[in-house]
């Protein structure tokens, strides 16, 4: 089967660091077709000064790269207001299309891009890439093999110190339209639709525009399963351990410090993603689990993480533009989260939970 021809949009840090490190690690799957590159020149070009030797093409503009009969699959990395105006063209002129978080600002925005898939028979794929996190994997892994059965209280953070101001508001400004999209992904990938939402939503900084959120609450209360699901993050989390899952069963827990290694490897460390050790923990970063025994003791043991993996993401969606698989994170996944994000900016603003 031949490689699926990707075209970037976009040259930023979404593109070089989540999108082509990946697909040129899997070359018997893709070829980087194209990047656009809008503010390129014959004789001036990051792209083409960085991949060149990998024989791609630049273009500038949208039009260019739509109108290419080569192109498959276009990966939209541009900024988030323009990623329902790309898309929409991507879709409509019948190519597969990644589309990077927050999808759209309105969940009417990703149900007119479904529909728009659906009609040209297009594989449209939200790029909620946490879920091949290695700490996700391995609570997910946990809760499969009921090591945590009778869930009642699940937590999920992401907490970091960031410098840059929220705002301007409108759109898909804040935090919880950024990180919230993949910390309520992940919910929305363990327990589905949730019955209630209630947030809280804050500008902890006081940095830009103090109606754009750079921390939030929310929690998720479901029709038929009683756990508490909160989810959570703050810009202004200075910590030597951040945490990012405290979740109780009645006789189990399991809680987790630290976050995923692939970003700070591919930036900092200068790994690819085939490298020896790619995607590894070390063990001083692994979780714990402890359980309550029969007699009442206490026991607790490390969890080895489980290699995070967005090559694995990729080869999911090649497996469903090629027919030989289906997505693991669906477009429909993508508008219960728009969904859950508009529902939060309601309960926030009228101080209430709101019915989902």
């Amino acid at each position: 089967m031949a490689p699926i021809r990707a075209a970037i949009l976009g040259i930023g840090f979404s593109a070089t660091v989540f999108h082509i490190p990946f697909i040129l690690a899997l070359p018997d799957v893709y070829t980087l077709h194209t990047i656009m590159e809008r503010k390129a020149t014959p004789s001036k070009s990051i792209a083409r000064d960085k991949y060149g030797s990998t024989g791609v093409k630049v273009a500038t503009t949208l039009e260019e790269v739509l109108a290419d009969k080569e192109v498959d699959l276009v990966v939209v990395t541009v900024k988030d207001p323009a990623h329902f105006e790309y898309s929409k063209a991507a879709l409509s002129a019948g190519k597969h299309v990644i589309l990077e978080k927050p999808v759209t600002t309105t969940s009417a925005e990703a149900r007119e891009l479904i529909s728009i898939a659906q009609k040209n028979n297009v594989v449209f794929a939200p790029y909620h890439n946490r879920r091949f996190d290695g700490d996700f994997r391995t609570l997910r892994s946990l809760l499969e093999r009921g090591k945590l059965s009778d869930l009642v209280d699940f937590e999920s953070r992401y907490d970091t110190r960031a410098t840059w101001p929220m705002g301007p508001p409108g759109g898909s400004a804040g935090i919880l339209y950024g990180l919230g999209s993949h910390l309520i992904d992940q919910a929305v990938a363990l327990f589905g639709e949730p019955r209630s939402v209630t947030a809280l939503l804050d500008n902890g900084r006081r940095e830009g525009h103090p109606e754009v959120d750079d921390s939030f609450i929310l929690h998720l209360r479901y029709a038929n399963n009683p756990v508490l699901v909160t989810l959570r993050s703050a810009l202004h989390s200075v910590k030597s351990r951040q945490v990012r899952f405290i979740v109780r069963s009645l006789n189990a827990s399991f809680t987790k410090y630290g976050l995923d290694t692939q970003e700070p490897q591919v930036m900092f460390q200068g790994m690819a993603p085939l490298d020896p050790g790619f995607g590894e923990e070390p063990e001083s970063s692994w979780g714990e689990f402890a359980y309550q025994t029969s007699d009442g003791q206490t026991v607790s043991e490390k969890v080895q993480t489980i290699p995070g993996s967005y090559l694995d993401y990729y080869k999911n969606v090649a497996g469903a533009i090629n027919g030989t698989g289906v997505l693991e994170v669906t477009p429909e996944h993508a508008e219960i989260g728009m969904r859950i994000i508009e529902a939060a900016k309601v309960s926030h603003q009228e101080k209430r939970t709101v019915d989902f």
